[in-house]
């Protein structure tokens, strides 16, 4: 058998607790990766994977920078790594945002901040693309014209964004003037600065476009798959996956991505248009996001190809990957199923839990442990009152689901 190329380089990856920890850990695990993973929980899914080998406690990246980074630094400091890899919302951006003080310990994964806000920051994304001329909803920006004004010219119902947020956080539908005005004020209060799109009704199919670009900000690999089901139903995220082929997104997504002089890992998710068939960019994830795996299940080993860019080589470049793999999140599709008016007529079909075209998002026989670890934390959220209410989106709950 030969040895990989990659065998006991080692990688810190923060965020054991986030979905694509998994998926991360064995595409590296595979390669024969030393894999030290953090968390600030001590029942984390990628703790207890049997391709983790250090397991470490960190600080909780949602309760500040600061001693996050620096336990981080520390961390960096005593052992050396050839890759950090952060995941998750938080980690990754204090990450991010303190990447030049990482670079005489490790390799972090990421292009020059300016540019990275530019993936994270929607009102940037969509100036960009506009410039780009790859097509957005019509967008307005209240920090360059007053609310009153956008809200007296636009067509409505219109979508309240925050400029800063993730997983359909923040997110209103105003149907009048007045609306506007109020729910403005109000995502601005809970999530900073805001912007105002047309609605693209939610009938036209959402697409995610993931690729890895090298050092030079060229493409190596890209792969596209859609969201048949999500949750909330009016827009958010996805219950069921499955990939696909469009050529047309992957040209979208590269003419951003290289325009922009992107690097690393990035995902951009897209509408299709149901009034003119057009796909159109609706936001930019400059992270690793929840559903990597159908990719890296598909023959996209993003993590093996940011190890290989960590240590100096190019990735090998991916054409080609797995079309109609299905990936389901079983516990957010079986809210998608109490909640949908779609749920007797999906395609597929809900009752579908096997097939050998269908893999789970965090659920795997091959690695089993943080099946079980995942399962009692998702058995806590069920009983939990507070847990459960956020789960559903209660209109008490959850600020996404407006009252107006």
């Amino acid at each position: 058998m030969v040895q990989s190329a990659l065998a006991n380089k080692k990688v810190l990856i923060l965020g054991g607790e986030e979905n694509p920890a998994l998926p991360v850990l064995k595409s590296l695990g595979n390669e024969g990766v030393h894999l030290t993973v953090a968390s600030h929980l001590s029942c984390a899914p990628g703790l207890f994977s049997k391709y983790t080998s250090i397991r470490l406690r960190s600080p909780d990246p949602w309760k500040g920078e600061q001693q996050y980074t620096a336990w981080t630094l520390d961390e960096c400091n005593k052992n050396s790594y050839d890759l950090l890899l952060p995941l998750g919302e938080k980690a990754t951006l204090w990450i991010a945002n303190n990447q030049d003080a990482f670079k005489p310990y490790t390799h972090v994964p990421f292009p020059v901040s300016e540019v990275y806000m530019i993936g994270r920051d929607k009102a940037l994304t969509m100036k960009v693309a506009d410039r780009l001329g790859i097509p957005i909803p019509t967008t307005y920006y209240p920090d360059e014209e007053p609310i009153k004004s956008i809200a007296q010219r636009v067509d409505y119902p219109v979508v309240v964004k925050p400029r800063i947020s993730y997983g359909a956080r923040g997110i209103y539908y105003p149907k009048n003037p007045q609306q506007l005005e109020q729910l403005h004020d109000v995502a601005v209060h809970q999530y900073g600065p805001c912007i105002i799109q047309e609605y693209i009704p939610q009938t036209g199919m959402q697409y995610k476009v993931e690729s890895i670009l090298d050092r030079n900000h060229k493409v190596r690999a890209v792969g596209v798959y859609d969201k048949p089901r999500y949750f909330p139903p009016t827009g958010g995220s996805s219950t069921l996956n499955r990939t696909v082929h469009r050529l047309d997104l992957c040209q979208l997504s590269t003419i951003f991505l290289e325009g922009i002089s992107w690097y690393g890992m990035g995902d951009l998710d897209f509408i299709e248009d149901p009034r003119d068939n057009i796909p159109k960019l609706m936001e930019m994830n400059p992270r690793f996001t929840r559903s990597i795996r159908i990719l890296t299940e598909a023959g996209l080993p993003f993590p093996k190809m940011l190890l290989e860019l960590a240590i100096g080589e190019m990735p090998a470049e991916i054409t080609e990957y797995k079309i109609g793999l299905h990936m389901r999140y079983l516990l957010s599709d079986c809210v998608w199923f109490l909640k949908s008016s779609e749920r007797w007529r999906a395609n597929p079909s809900f009752f579908k839990f096997f097939g050998k075209n269908l893999i789970y998002e965090m659920l795997s026989l091959e690695d089993p442990l943080p099946s079980i670890i995942y399962l009692w934390g998702q058995l806590y959220k069920a009983i939990n009152k507070k847990s459960r209410a956020r789960l559903f989106r209660r209109p008490d709950q959850d600020s996404s689901a407006p009252t107006i």
